[in-house]
C-alpha cells in the first residue's frame, strides 16, 4: 500500500507537467494560425485560367517533389524549402484574378517562404505578358 501511495505522489505532478506542456504546444499552434503572417494574398490583371497555368508550372519550377493539383478548384500544393506551400487562384472579374499563397514550415507559418513563392509566380505571370 505504501507503495502504491508513494508511486501515486510522484505520478501525479508528473502527468499534470505533461499535459500542461501539451497545452503549451497547442496554444502555440492556435496562436500562430490567430497572428497568420504567412498569407500573401494579391488581385492581378491576368485571367484566373491564365494564372492558373503559369502557377502549376512556378510551383513544379520550385519543388524537387511533385505538387498535388486540383484543378477544378485551382488550388496547388507543393513542397518548397522544407514547407508546405498552398496556392489558390481565384477569378476576380473579367480578366482579373486572385492569388493566396500560405506556407507552413514545422507546423509553423512561414511568411518568408510564402512571400517568396507569390513574388516568384506573379514575376512568371508578368514575363507571360
Amino acid at each position: 500500500m505504501r507503495k502504491s501511495l508513494i508511486a501515486a505522489l510522484f505520478l501525479v505532478p508528473l502527468a499534470s507537467s505533461c499535459a500542461v506542456l501539451a497545452g503549451l504546444g497547442a496554444g502555440a499552434v492556435v496562436a500562430s494560425e490567430a497572428a497568420d503572417q504567412s498569407v500573401y494574398v494579391g488581385q492581378l490583371p491576368s485571367s484566373a485560367t491564365k494564372a492558373w497555368a503559369q502557377t502549376k508550372v512556378s510551383l513544379s519550377n520550385l519543388s524537387l517533389k511533385p505538387i498535388t493539383v486540383d484543378n477544378e478548384a485551382m488550388k496547388a500544393t507543393a513542397e518548397i524549402e522544407g514547407a508546405t506551400v498552398d496556392v489558390n487562384v481565384a477569378t476576380y472579374d473579367h480578366n482579373r484574378c486572385e492569388i493566396t499563397v500560405r506556407a507552413k514550415k514545422f507546423m509553423m507559418n512561414s511568411g518568408e517562404t510564402a512571400k517568396f513563392v507569390f513574388d516568384k509566380i506573379v514575376a512568371d505571370l508578368e514575363n507571360q505578358r
